[in-house]
């Protein structure tokens, strides 16, 4: 079949409908599980309790542990993040203690435009802030009972070459 442009406009229209039905279900998942937990039920009730960090030693690697009153752990990693990041991650520790790790994206932007430049970071701030997000991610996933590409909207069928 010929290329023309009319062909290239239209496959090309059919491609982005095909990803804005993507992009406007990211996260649905998650505040469905949510909405479908009692109000009165443990997840209600969770809140975080401490932040700890540990790095690879010659390494670039941090990783985050992120405790809850209700015995949930969640881990993340930031890559490219350096030892000096101890200090930031107390901060953070800081803005998130008594908070609840279901609100992943509420925390993630209080903390991003908390920042010294008010949202316009890069770095190791947003290295540690991946982690500390990925540790988030990890708690609401085990609170929830669903796995976390579940909440992020993924679909399964997807995953499945990769999981």
């Amino acid at each position: 079949m010929k290329q023309s442009r009319r062909n290239f406009l239209a496959t090309g229209a059919a491609a982005s409908a095909a990803m804005l039905t993507q992009v406007t279900t990211f996260g649905a998942a998650h505040q469905e599980a949510i909405t479908k937990t009692p109000l009165f039920s443990a997840p209600t009730d969770l809140k975080i309790t401490g932040v700890k960090s540990a790095y690879i030693r010659r390494g670039a690697g941090l990783f985050i542990k992120i405790t809850t009153n209700q015995g949930l752990i969640g881990y993340g990693e930031g890559v490219d993040a350096v030892g000096g990041t101890h200090m930031l991650v107390q901060r953070f520790e800081r803005m998130l203690i008594g908070k609840s790790p279901l609100n992943v994206h509420r925390l993630y932007e209080d903390i991003r435009k908390g920042g010294v430049f008010g949202g316009a970071q890069a770095g190791v701030y947003i290295a540690v802030l991946s982690a500390i997000e990925t540790a988030l991610w990890d708690v609401s996933g085990k609170a929830l009972g669903v796995p976390v590409y579940q909440l992020l909207g993924v679909i399964q069928r997807q995953c499945q070459g990769i999981l």
